[in-house]
């Protein structure tokens, strides 16, 4: 009778072992219990479901890599922009070098063209005063500026020396015409009330002394007497030259403002923050396609 007992109660033990390996089978190995102790909820938490109408989190992003930071310093940049506007930008990367380079290009241009058309027109009443007014008492010798202005405003220069059979030199004494007027204004200066001096005084000599400096001699005399249409002409011929010369100079100083604006431009550019923009790529939904979201990250340069 016990044994049979003893049989009947291992063949229900086996039977119970069975039907829990079954349902252990059946619910898969998330059921199975964790080796370390832990319940399977605390290792892999379920995903919430997403709610209607909310853009999910973003699956991937894909940032733009910051543009390169200049290789030059601003010392650098500034020392580019001096000699040639617009390369310190350049290395920088802003597209206002273009501008700085065009500035530069037309600048000098002008400068050339204006400088090339005063220097034609130097050339033709230089050419005009040789023909119709100086006296050519031997091979041409021009002069500045000064002289062919003062060509253009009196008549007659006069007389270098008023009598060359004496020996020295006897200033002119008219004073309608230049050098006329040279030797009344030395006269004033060194013989006070006209008091007639011999050579050999001080003070004469002083005031010849000053006739030479200021008189023009020989080879420099001109007359335009009948001539005042030509004379015109040539102060014409001046004038616009001189205009041509000034306008040059105008436009180089805007081509070396350009230079220093160029300069501060660049050497203030490399010491400011700059600024880098990144961007990705984050889906707004199941169906509703994709979106870009810009995000602007600020670098410190100095």
């Amino acid at each position: 009778m016990i044994g049979r007992l003893g049989f009947l109660v291992a063949g229900l033990t086996i039977l119970a072992g069975t039907s829990d390996g079954e349902v252990a089978a059946q619910r898969g190995p998330a059921a199975r219990p964790s080796h370390s102790g832990t319940a399977p909820s605390l290792l892999r938490p379920a995903a919430a479901p997403a709610q209607a109408g909310l853009p999910a989190e973003p699956v991937s992003s894909e940032t733009a890599p910051p543009p390169p930071q200049a290789a030059l310093s601003a010392p650098q940049t500034a020392l580019f922009s001096a000699v040639v506007p617009g390369t310190g930008q350049m290395a920088l990367g802003q597209r206002r070098a273009w501008a700085y380079l065009a500035l530069e290009t037309v600048g000098w241009i002008a400068y050339l063209d204006r400088r090339s058309a005063g220097s034609e027109l130097r050339n033709r009443y230089r050419d005009f005063a040789w023909t119709e007014a100086r006296l050519q008492a031997g091979s041409r010798i021009d002069g500045d500026f000064h002289y062919y202005e003062t060509l253009s405003k009196w008549r007659r220069s006069g007389r270098f020396d008023a009598d060359p059979a004496i020996p020295g030199v006897q200033p002119e004494p008219d004073e309608a015409t230049f050098n006329g007027s040279i030797w009344a204004r030395a006269s004033d200066l060194y013989l006070p009330g006209g008091s007639m001096l011999p050579e050999s005084d001080p003070q004469y000599q002083r005031a010849l002394d000053y006739y030479r400096e200021h008189a023009y001699r020989t080879e420099f005399l001109w007359d335009w007497t009948g001539s005042d249409t030509a004379q015109e002409e040539f102060g014409s011929l001046i004038r616009r030259s001189d205009d041509r010369f000034r306008q040059a100079t105008n436009v180089l100083g805007l081509v070396l403002a350009n230079h220093l604006v160029s300069m501060v431009d660049a050497f203030v550019s490399a010491r400011l923050p700059r600024t880098t923009v990144q961007s990705g790529l984050v889906p707004s939904g199941a169906f509703a396609g994709a979106r870009w979201t810009t995000r602007v990250e600020v670098r410190a340069g100095w």
